[in-house]
């Protein structure tokens, strides 16, 4: 519920709750694994770093990117909660009981965050063990010393410690979500790239001050990162609209955008060809870009169906506005091509930047790894989110109504639109507030939704009227 009269009062809460959790986060990269020995690391670094001329920041690189972040009780970071949406998403499309469950009846939303939880606790444990068996494995080297105890007791602390951190991630997220600003996976992802955007600075003056690269590579790279963060907002706010209509003839439209798609058929494509030496010349480009076609084509198919949303058009009284004799599915079927493309065009550019420029601009591979899958481009991601959330609330806080409740949390944009006016066409005013990790998970995870708010007068009215227009439709499915 939200009242007016505070409302500068709740933002600056809500700016305070998500630096509290970002300081938190931080924080939990300094605490050891329980059985490492942190004067072993000092003296690492005293004798393989200091004596070579490296200084705090090369040490603070492998502690948070290198090898030594495994003895961080936040080596895992929040993999484990992002993989396992992933994970129930594939399998919420592969199993179609499972996503009526999820996604269609009611506390599907609670199903999908244990779902979740329970898939995330067993990703933890797994990668607990593997950080555990890397750590022994490092123990082994002449005069390290790096761990206190090891065996069967390190793997299973190691295991606890892991999982119990991963759980404090969920509530995190969770928190950000309900009392901050943006999502939370991705706020806390973007504090991530910005400490590797710090190290990346950081190489390119050392090796500027070692007079390894000029000025002018500093220059072009400065134009490239400019250039790059203004192609990739400009595709984030490309909309592809699909005009609609109520029974009330009140015109509104659903957005298909290229954000949608995420990140990840980039990612499932870097590890297909992890597993092969590709050669850097045009025939691998082409095959690179086919790749990326692919993938991103397969996932759109498990993240996006046109016959949901128009079922989801029709269940809520919903047309398409009157059209030179197009059907609904071919808007939606052209504005998924459209997104495919232009996901394609900025995978490519993201794919191949990190390789390109350390052989033109002769810098090192960890500063020109900012463009990378998790770089520049969360960061325009987390800003169009955050943007886009500040806009609700100053519309809320120009709105003569003084207080507003939580009505529905839609998967996707285009359902909350869709909801949003159903209701309006009963003269039930509502807005949407996105919270959604833009060029990050897939839409339809428990960290993804579209916060619906209605009059808190209005509530029991609005509820009313969707469950009774999704009974309409259920008894004109049967």
């Amino acid at each position: 519920m939200m009242s007016k009269k505070c409302d500068e009062c709740l933002i600056w809460k809500r700016v305070l709750v998500t630096a509290a959790v970002l300081v938190l986060v931080r924080i939990l990269y300094f605490i050891p694994l329980l059985g490492v020995n942190l004067s072993a690391v000092i003296e690492f670094y005293k004798q393989h770093i200091k004596l070579q001329g490296g200084g705090l920041m090369d040490l603070m690189a492998l502690l948070h990117i290198g090898k030594l972040r495994n003895i961080s009780l936040s080596s895992l970071g929040i993999m484990p909660f992002v993989n396992a949406c992933i994970i129930l998403q594939i399998i919420s499309f592969l199993i179609p009981g499972l996503n009526r469950k999820f996604f269609h009846e009611e506390g599907g939303r609670s199903r999908l965050l244990y779902a979740t939880v329970i898939i995330a606790l067993i990703l933890s444990a797994f990668y607990g063990y593997q950080v555990s068996m890397d750590l022994e494995l490092m123990n082994k080297f002449p005069d390290i010393n790096l761990l206190k105890f090891t065996g069967l007791l390190f793997q299973i602390t190691t295991i606890l410690s892991l999982c119990t951190i991963s759980l404090i991630y969920i509530m995190l997220t969770q928190l950000i979500n309900k009392s901050g600003f943006g999502n939370g996976v991705g706020v806390i992802f973007s504090v991530e790239v910005i400490i590797r955007f710090i190290f990346a600075a950081d190489q390119l003056l050392v090796f500027w001050g070692r007079n390894l690269i000029g000025i002018k590579h500093l220059v072009v790279f400065s134009g490239v990162v400019i250039a790059f963060v203004y192609f990739a907002r400009k595709i984030t706010r490309i909309v592809n609209r699909v005009e609609l209509c109520t029974d009330n003839n009140e015109h509104f439209h659903i957005s298909i955008r290229p954000v949608w798609m995420g990140v990840w058929p980039l990612i499932i494509t870097e590890i297909v060809f992890s597993y092969f030496e590709v050669s850097f010349d045009i025939s691998s480009f082409f095959l690179v870009l086919i790749t990326i076609i692919f993938f991103t084509l397969v996932y759109a198919k498990i993240i996006y169906k046109p016959r949901r949303f128009y079922e989801l058009i029709l269940a809520h009284n919903c047309k398409i506005k009157e059209t030179k004799s197009k059907k609904i599915i071919d808007y939606l079927n052209a504005s998924i091509t459209k997104t495919i493309a232009l996901s394609a065009v900025l995978f490519v550019a993201i794919y191949y930047l990190p390789v390109i420029l350390p052989l033109l601009l002769k810098i090192s591979f960890m500063s020109a790894g900012i463009f990378g899958t998790f770089g520049l481009i969360i960061l325009v991601g987390v800003y169009h989110d955050i943007k886009r959330q500040l806009k609700f609330f100053r519309k809320i806080r120009s709105l003569p109504l003084k207080q507003w409740s939580l009505l529905d949390i839609a998967s996707d944009e285009t359902e909350a639109e869709i909801k949003k006016a159903c209701l309006r066409s009963r003269s039930i005013m509502n807005e949407i507030k996105p919270s959604h990790f833009s060029w990050g998970l897939p839409i339809r995870t428990i960290a993804s939704g579209f916060y619906l708010y209605v009059p808190l007068e209005d509530k029991i009215k609005a509820e009313q009227v969707l469950e009774q227009t999704q009974k309409e439709w259920r008894n004109k499915a049967l």
